[in-house]
């Protein structure tokens, strides 16, 4: 149940009641969910505690207010009683729990779309891991720490694509877990505050992001994630809170979620007509990987054609934007939405469809620069296997070879699980007597290097 639907709700509630016209809308639940409002009036009570199925008010954390309404801005968040917000997204949760597609994990999804808005329920706020820095925050966040945090965060990125999630994610996550508990106890003005919980939601996404590349469990790369949209949400930035959303999506693709990938970047939509043309571009990006995935030719395509049209119509800017520029470059364009068409092109016996994903990927290949080692490395791994799929071996080798030397110095589960997938791909490939030792020599290589990064 989104913001208005709920406020609709309310409404008919009240006309059916007590023929009262009211006029509530999302703005108004907004109010509700940030605590700017913690005690409405009584039949509005009502009419939420109805809609909601909640048995009291406390169980929507409202309570009356005594003393001044509002507190000055420099003071500790979440000092003065129950988040109305958290109780609601709670009672939302369990009254949408109806039979649904046993396919899609709808309590991540919902779990999501809670955080979307700023509404995660207490029990999900809590980061997961074992990082804790001990270390005490300052006792007032101003505009230098924000820009500290971006930097660092910046840097991390940085690392992320040139060796892969395996190496720094744990310095993230320690990172992040201070800013959140500087973000509870520290005190800052309400724009820094807002800076402060958009630029954790960036740190956030990116943890979750190398904790996935690094192929830890499923369950804990979900929390970063929905952690980061939550903090987005609180800071209503919906640039980030997208961005978070299709890293999310390109997650559940990988593992095969395919149902819940395409959830959430129709989560990621919400925040369609306030995109750039880039943001738009990575939507499109997620639904051909996901539609790529299950086969789904004509919609792999589709989300293709969105995402270079999108791309084509950015500006020299984007490439300054904090949340989308790293897709200003025409190479991660090419490959990302290649890597949709990657599967359909493996998978199937149409040459034409396999030259025109060689060809792109290829062109991706050329562009990108030396300090995305992960995308170089995953890029010619798939150029591999679709030569060996669909060209000659000796093709195949030649990209097989490369990929090899480009993966050398990176920590990354994706990386060694393509490699794992070209090595079975040239295993199975028709060969002549002499090319038969160098396949071994190559899939000794893989082996070797899956086995040390492992």
């Amino acid at each position: 149940m989104s913001r208005q639907e709920l406020a609709e709700a309310v409404n008919s509630y009240l006309a059916d009641r007590y023929s009262a016209i009211t006029s509530l809308d999302e703005n108004d639940i907004g109010k509700l969910e940030r605590g700017e409002y913690r005690w409405p009036r009584e039949q509005r009570r009502e009419a939420l505690r109805a809609v909601l199925h909640a048995r009291s008010d406390q169980d929507l954390g409202f309570y009356i207010v005594r003393g001044p309404r509002t507190a000055p801005i420099d003071e500790p968040r979440n000092e003065r009683g129950p988040d109305a917000s958290q109780a609601v997204a709670a009672r939302l949760q369990e009254i949408s729990s109806g039979a649904v597609d046993s396919k899609i994990d709808v309590g991540l999804v919902r779990q999501a779309g809670a955080a979307w808005f700023g509404m995660l329920p207490d029990d999900l706020l809590d980061l997961p891991g074992p990082w804790s820095t001990q270390m005490e925050a300052p006792p007032k966040i101003e505009k230098a720490h924000v820009e500290a945090l971006r930097r660092s965060t910046v840097l991390f990125e940085q690392w992320d694509h040139q060796y892969g999630g395996g190496l720094a994610r744990a310095a993230m996550s320690g990172q992040l877990e201070w800013v959140c508990r500087a973000a509870r106890t520290s005190t800052m003005s309400g724009a820094t505050r807002r800076s402060w919980q958009a630029s954790a939601a960036r740190l956030g996404d990116l943890a979750g992001w190398a904790c996935f590349d690094a192929g830890d469990a499923p369950q804990l790369v979900e929390r970063f994630f929905l952690k980061a949209i939550q903090l987005a949400g609180e800071a209503d930035d919906v640039q980030q809170r997208t961005h978070t959303a299709t890293s999310m999506s390109r997650h559940l693709t990988y593992l095969g979620r395919t149902d819940e990938a395409l959830e959430m970047s129709s989560l990621a939509r919400l925040g369609w007509r306030h995109l750039p043309p880039l943001g738009r571009a990575v939507i499109g990006i997620v639904e051909a990987r996901a539609h790529g995935k299950i086969g789904n030719t004509a919609a792999c395509r589709e989300a293709v054609e969105l995402c270079d049209h999108h791309f084509a119509t950015s500006t020299p800017d984007g490439l300054h934007d904090e949340t989308w520029g790293y897709y200003a470059d025409e190479g991660q364009i090419l490959g990302d939405a290649g890597h949709g068409l990657f599967d359909l092109a493996l998978r199937s016996d149409d040459h034409i469809q396999a030259e025109i994903t060689i060809s792109r990927l290829e062109a991706a290949y050329a562009l990108h620069p030396a300090d995305i080692a992960r995308s170089r490395a995953l890029t010619m791994i798939r150029i591999a296997s679709l030569k060996a799929r669909h060209r000659d071996i000796d093709e195949a080798l030649a990209a097989a070879e490369i990929a090899v030397a480009e993966a050398g110095q990176l920590q990354s589960h994706r990386v060694t699980d393509d490699l794992r997938l070209l090595s079975r791909i040239l295993d199975r490939a028709v060969t002549s007597r002499g090319d038969q030792e160098r396949v071994e020599t190559v899939r000794t290589d893989i082996a070797t290097l899956v086995n040390t990064s492992a």
